[in-house]
């Protein structure tokens, strides 16, 4: 679908400058953003274990045509404990000593792991759609990749799968975000994806799942500050550039408090968001800001950078206000070895 993004080309080749080396000489295996299991607190295992576990058997419910049966599925729910599971991860503390952990647990609490969360409880209400079939298949398929990514030895098997070479295309993208009518419990959006792009995005599952936390986490922050409920992704190729590279580009609508935050913040420099530590929220709830700087992170290991604060003052990440949009952009490699 090509058309439906709010910014301009002009705009949009405007957001950045075209120099972006790709730095990364060996294929993509592991995400630095991720953990050893062992890693993880010792109440925290059980719990990050028993969630992947209960995602596997989800998952091995649905056919090849992905199908399921909502009534079995939801007896599944009742018989393990489902509702208890997520209050327990809910009760897991994010990590401010230690960065890298507070990360991997927003990610694996995270995700795709939210909105799931929300489609099984009005699955549990018996308010499920046949609709909402497909999404909770993708849904369920993308964290389980997710966890995987960020604590690889959580099941090393499949893992091992995750590394072999398998193209991963757009097509991939927009199955999950073309039209998606997005839920989340603190949100809702409506998503239009414009893509310029058709090709492949990835060689490896474990590279697309990375891609897949940077999409999430936008996304999410996007579905939860959009002020008309609507979230545009825009997929641009820049091939004219230093590296073949993919812009992606997720735009939300904010009020004039959301921007006077912004404002007071971070003055004309909204990229340093990425760096973490702020978040935003009407209702006085409190956050960490781990979401945007996971992103950096993950955007700055694709291209074989130091850290997310070098993607910032590469461009490689960025965001900014146009007009009433809050645009946050990032690039991931297409010719990435």
């Amino acid at each position: 679908m090509t058309g439906a993004f709010p910014l301009s080309d002009e705009t949009v080749k405007a957001l950045a400058p075209c120099d972006l080396p790709l730095l990364r000489h060996d294929p993509f295996v592991r995400s630095v953003s991720s953990v050893s299991i062992a890693t993880l607190p010792e109440h925290v295992q059980p719990v990050v274990r028993r969630l992947y576990d209960t995602l596997l058997a989800i998952f091995s419910r649905f056919d090849q045509m992905r199908r399921v049966n909502l009534g079995e599925l939801r007896q599944f729910l009742h018989e393990t404990g489902w509702h208890d599971l997520m209050h327990e991860l809910r009760g897991i503390s994010l990590s401010r000593q230690d960065p890298l952990l507070g990360q991997v647990i927003h990610d694996i609490r995270g995700g795709s792991l939210q909105a799931l969360a929300l489609q099984l409880q009005l699955l549990e209400f018996d308010q499920a759609q046949p609709s909402d079939v497909e999404r909770i298949y993708l849904l369920v398929r993308d964290h389980l990749k997710i966890m995987r990514n960020c604590v690889p030895d959580l099941d090393p098997v499949r893992t091992a799968r995750d590394i072999e070479l398998r193209a991963h295309g757009v097509d991939l993208l927009l199955e999950k975000w073309q039209q998606a009518d997005y839920r989340l419990p603190d949100g809702t959006a409506q998503v239009v994806v414009d893509a310029r792009y058709n090709g492949v995005v990835a060689d490896r599952c474990v590279e697309f799942s990375a891609l897949d936390r940077v999409i999430y986490n936008l996304i999410n922050n996007a579905t939860r500050h959009s002020a008309d409920h609507r979230v545009m992704v825009g997929i641009y190729p820049l091939f004219e550039c230093s590296s073949q590279s993919l812009r992606f580009i997720v735009a939300n609508r904010i009020d004039p408090l959301q921007r006077n935050a912004l404002e007071q913040r971070f003055g004309l420099h909204w990229s340093d968001l990425f760096r973490g530590g702020f978040t935003f929220s009407s209702d006085g709830s409190k956050g960490h800001g781990f979401g945007l700087a996971i992103c950096a992170e993950l955007v700055a290991n694709a291209y074989g950078l130091p850290n997310g604060p070098a993607a910032i003052a590469g461009n490689y990440v960025g965001a900014l206000p146009h007009g009433d949009l809050f645009v946050a952009w990032f690039h991931w490699p297409v010719a990435a070895p």
